[in-house]
């Protein structure tokens, strides 16, 4: 396939740091098109954005068709910490790209504010798998679970509220 991911997954965790340390959720994403970063983003819904469908997985398809000049990215990979939620997951079949590759589950999330409640970072999640999405869509995407998901499943105690 020549497309390493675990390098790209490298540059997800570099973002979702870079998010946290804004204040933000720990998240990053990217897309990955022709062996190269075609756009690429931190979570903003924290403050900055106040668009609830501003999901760093959204705002990376968003530029990365910006930058192509075309809704299609057509053999483009969206390239993401966390497992992306049905909204996101249908963006990317929208956008006829190649495939989604994610760290950390819906699960794991779903655990960890299970385990660690937060009024700010509350890691909601709509319970539909991005891969029961891709196979209700057309057309099909290619899903790589799991990649690097350790470190990226550590990436959410990067995140907690202030003290008040």
């Amino acid at each position: 396939m020549g497309l390493d991911f675990d390098c790209a997954m490298d540059r997800c965790v570099e973002l979702a740091r870079t998010a946290s340390r804004a204040g933000n959720y720990a998240l990053g994403s990217l897309v990955l098109a022709d062996g190269a970063i075609l756009a690429e983003t931190g979570s903003s819904l924290v403050g900055a954005d106040n668009d609830p469908s501003a999901h760093p997985e959204m705002t990376a398809i968003r530029r990365a068709a910006c930058a192509r000049r075309s809704r299609y990215l057509t053999g483009a990979y969206l390239v993401t910490t966390l497992e992306p939620c049905p909204m996101c997951t249908s963006v990317a079949i929208w956008a006829k790209m190649a495939g989604i590759v994610f760290g950390a589950t819906q699960q794991d999330a779903k655990n960890w504010s299970t385990e660690h409640p937060d009024e700010l970072f509350t890691w909601r999640q709509i319970e539909i798998r991005a891969r029961d999405v891709v196979a209700a869509g057309t057309p099909a995407l290619e899903v790589h679970e799991g990649i690097r998901r350790d470190e990226c499943r550590a990436l959410f105690a990067l995140n907690k509220s202030p003290a008040v």
